[in-house]
Protein backbone atom coordinates (compact mmCIF):
# COMPACT_ATOMS: atom_id res chain seq x y z
CA UNK A 1 0.00 0.00 0.00
CA UNK A 2 1.47 3.21 -1.11
CA UNK A 3 1.64 6.63 1.50
CA UNK A 4 -1.62 8.97 0.96
CA UNK A 5 -0.82 12.71 1.75
CA UNK A 6 -3.18 14.05 3.89
CA UNK A 7 -4.43 17.85 3.84
CA UNK A 8 -7.86 19.42 4.49
CA UNK A 9 -10.15 20.79 1.99
CA UNK A 10 -9.32 24.50 3.06
CA UNK A 11 -5.60 23.74 1.86
CA UNK A 12 -6.31 21.99 -1.04
CA UNK A 13 -7.89 24.56 -2.69
CA UNK A 14 -5.62 27.63 -1.52
CA UNK A 15 -2.59 25.53 -2.53
CA UNK A 16 -1.59 24.54 -5.65
CA UNK A 17 0.89 21.93 -4.70
CA UNK A 18 -1.46 19.53 -4.07
CA UNK A 19 -3.53 19.69 -6.89
CA UNK A 20 -0.16 19.52 -8.86
CA UNK A 21 0.60 16.23 -6.66
CA UNK A 22 -1.95 14.73 -7.27
CA UNK A 23 -1.69 15.28 -11.13
CA UNK A 24 1.76 13.81 -11.13
CA UNK A 25 0.99 10.37 -9.61
CA UNK A 26 0.79 10.93 -5.82
CA UNK A 27 -2.69 10.55 -4.41
CA UNK A 28 -4.03 12.93 -2.34
CA UNK A 29 -6.94 12.41 0.59
CA UNK A 30 -8.77 15.52 1.60
CA UNK A 31 -10.40 16.03 4.79
CA UNK A 32 -13.55 18.48 5.86
CA UNK A 33 -13.66 18.93 9.56
CA UNK A 34 -11.50 16.24 10.47
CA UNK A 35 -13.68 12.71 8.03
CA UNK A 36 -12.74 12.22 4.86
CA UNK A 37 -14.03 13.99 2.18
CA UNK A 38 -12.85 13.13 -1.28
CA UNK A 39 -9.42 11.33 -2.84
CA UNK A 40 -7.49 13.46 -5.56
CA UNK A 41 -6.09 10.85 -7.83
CA UNK A 42 -4.27 11.12 -10.88
CA UNK A 43 -5.95 11.47 -14.45
CA UNK A 44 -6.28 8.06 -16.51
CA UNK A 45 -4.10 7.82 -19.54
CA UNK A 46 -5.89 7.90 -22.78
CA UNK A 47 -5.68 4.96 -25.14
CA UNK A 48 -5.61 6.92 -27.86
CA UNK A 49 -5.24 10.29 -28.70
CA UNK A 50 -7.64 11.02 -31.24
CA UNK A 51 -11.53 9.71 -29.79
CA UNK A 52 -9.99 8.99 -26.44
CA UNK A 53 -13.36 7.25 -25.80
CA UNK A 54 -12.68 3.42 -24.33
CA UNK A 55 -14.45 1.14 -26.52
CA UNK A 56 -14.89 4.02 -29.20
CA UNK A 57 -15.05 3.48 -32.76
CA UNK A 58 -11.74 3.21 -34.84
CA UNK A 59 -10.85 6.57 -36.66
CA UNK A 60 -11.30 6.20 -40.60
CA UNK A 61 -10.53 8.43 -43.51
CA UNK A 62 -14.10 8.40 -43.98
CA UNK A 63 -14.64 10.29 -40.61
CA UNK A 64 -12.40 12.76 -41.03
CA UNK A 65 -14.01 13.71 -44.48
CA UNK A 66 -15.25 16.96 -44.39
CA UNK A 67 -18.99 17.48 -44.47
CA UNK A 68 -19.47 19.62 -46.84
CA UNK A 69 -17.95 20.32 -50.11
CA UNK A 70 -15.13 23.76 -50.13
CA UNK A 71 -17.62 25.13 -52.30
CA UNK A 72 -20.54 25.09 -49.50
CA UNK A 73 -18.30 26.74 -46.87
CA UNK A 74 -19.93 30.72 -46.57
CA UNK A 75 -18.13 30.79 -43.09
CA UNK A 76 -15.17 32.92 -44.52
CA UNK A 77 -17.71 35.36 -47.39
Amino acid sequence: MSYMKTVTLRAFKHHSRFQRMAHDGQPVLVTHRGQPYFRALPPEKAGTFLGAARGGKPLTAKALESVLAENEWHSAR
